[in-house]
């Protein structure tokens, strides 16, 4: 079994063209004060929550409830498995397993890549209408302990109903922009492949990359 990394290295592949693709809009598109206040107050919320080092235990809980909250966890979990994502709706017993699972590793995901911006207030800059009212892009801007010139952190969120829900978000790695839930896409995929089209399989290697990343993350604290 093929173990899942998620290094930076991998993260740059092949991404810049994803990253024009998602965010493509026209030049006088719409901003959007109320995905805009929902990011801030929320992001706000997911940053002040990574500074709690009184618990390991106690702050993975509270990342794990704004993560639910904020995230549209299930979306995002069918998302990443591409054109394998169709077994999920003939296997309710797996697409659950699959979720539960998912929502540990991104959960761990956002908390190791969102670590250093920890403690830091965080500013909205503006924000593009995809789609009006419904698909937006947030830009933010998070200056990080030791540095002086703020790093931008861009958030997809989209709106179903009354709620808006995060679907994406984009760091700057190295320089590059990486949307994270379209490298987990790749990733996944990419594994799949590899092993025809196995979930089980994948869910077993997503566990023992959740339990790494867990470890280190521990270990910084």
């Amino acid at each position: 079994m093929t173990k899942l990394t998620l290094t930076r290295a991998s993260l740059l592949a092949g991404l810049v063209g994803g990253a024009l693709t998602l965010t493509a809009a026209p030049a006088l598109a719409a901003r959007n004060p109320a995905a805009e206040q929902y990011v801030q107050t929320n992001a706000s919320a997911a940053l002040q929550a990574l500074s709690d080092r009184s618990s390991a235990a106690a702050r993975e809980q509270a990342f794990l409830r704004l993560m639910i909250q904020f995230a549209d966890v299930p979306r995002i979990a069918n998302y990443v498995l591409g054109r394998y994502a169709v077994q999920l709706r003939a296997d309710a017993a797996l697409r659950r397993e699959w979720i539960a699972v998912f929502q540990d590793y991104s959960t761990a995901v956002y908390e190791d890549q969102l670590d250093r911006y920890r403690g830091n207030s965080i500013r909205v800059t503006g924000s593009i209408e995809r789609v009006p009212g419904q698909d937006v892009i947030v830009a933010t801007e998070v200056a990080p302990r030791g540095q002086a010139r703020p790093l931008p952190v861009r958030w997809r969120i989209l709106r179903s109903g009354d709620a808006w829900k995060v679907l994406d978000v984009s760091l700057v790695l190295d320089g590059n922009e990486i949307w994270l839930a379209q490298q987990q896409q790749r990733d996944f995929l990419s594994q799949l492949d590899r092993n025809r089209g196995d979930i089980r399989a994948l869910i077993a290697s997503v566990r023992a990359t959740t339990a790494e990343m867990r470890a280190r993350i521990r270990a910084r604290s």
